[in-house]
């Protein structure tokens, strides 16, 4: 019997997770924080429940939702840019409780390769976060969190930035009067390879582990936004004339050695730059 997976938070990221373990015929709860988003999920095959968590307080279905699963995804984001004053970390808090009375013994977080602020040249796991932000302040605070508990195992996933479907960061840049730092390599990576990576990790990788999930590719963002522009018929961004000393590449010879391969290792490209 196929174990039962938990995806919390079904937005675009987590509802891909969801809707690739339905396709292979797993059980799967999702949430969303609304009655209309959790049914809506049922179309999917997924199971939907309602949960909101605060930083004091959670309503729904929570205990319903964590119901039988074995393995739980954790895909909600900080929400700190809509909410400055939110405390992601104590919402996590609040979570834990209901976790840990739970049949859960596996967590997998999707965090951000923002933990890292403006620390630059080669970044992998064993680099020491240095974040700048509340938002990566309070990531690298849940990271640890989640790793100190004994009651389940956990994987850590720092993302790069996320594109696919209809979402990519050039639709924004090119509304922008200059891009920065044209000659910084980029640190992306595709939906399809964030959602195929975290599968293969949490079945594969070791656990209590950290892992940077971001394609292998590392263009200058003036050479791969040109190229995502032209290829969408989109107004290429402008990009100011000094070049900028950013050099971040954020890496990770776990993934490799793993064996996983990146279907979209040029990230939508049809042709590369």
């Amino acid at each position: 019997m196929k174990e039962r997976i938990g995806v919390l938070g079904c937005g675009w990221l987590g509802l891909g997770v969801a809707q690739s373990y339905v396709a292979d015929n797993f059980i799967v709860h999702g949430s969303r924080q609304s009655k209309k988003g959790a049914d809506s999920l049922q179309k999917h095959g997924v199971h939907g429940f309602v949960v909101q968590i605060s930083e004091n307080h959670d309503s729904g279905n929570l205990t319903e939702f964590l119901n039988g699963v074995s393995r739980l995804f954790l895909t909600i984001p900080p929400g700190l840019q809509k909410n400055p004053k939110r405390d992601f970390v104590a919402m996590i808090h609040q979570l834990l409780p209901h976790i840990h009375s739970s049949e859960v013994k596996e967590v997998v977080f999707t965090s951000s390769t923002g933990v890292y602020g403006p620390q630059q040249g080669l970044v992998s796991p064993s680099i020491v976060p240095q974040p700048q932000t509340e938002s990566g302040r309070q990531l690298l605070e849940v990271e640890s969190l989640l790793r100190s508990q004994d009651r389940f195992s956990t994987q850590i996933v720092r993302l790069g930035g996320l594109l696919g479907d209809d979402r990519h960061p050039v639709k924004q840049l090119a509304k922008l009067p200059v891009v920065y730092n044209p000659q910084a390599p980029i640190n992306l990576i595709h939906k399809v390879d964030a959602i195929g990576l975290l599968r293969y990790l949490a079945d594969r990788a070791p656990w209590q582990s950290i892992y940077h999930g971001v394609a292998p590719w590392h263009p200058t963002k003036q050479d791969f936004y040109k190229q995502a522009a032209n290829e969408m018929q989109l107004p290429s961004p402008k990009f100011a004339e000094d070049p900028g000393n950013a050099n971040k590449v954020v890496t990770d010879p776990q993934i490799q050695s793993l064996g996983y391969a990146f279907l979209e290792p040029k990230l939508g490209l049809v042709q590369t730059p």
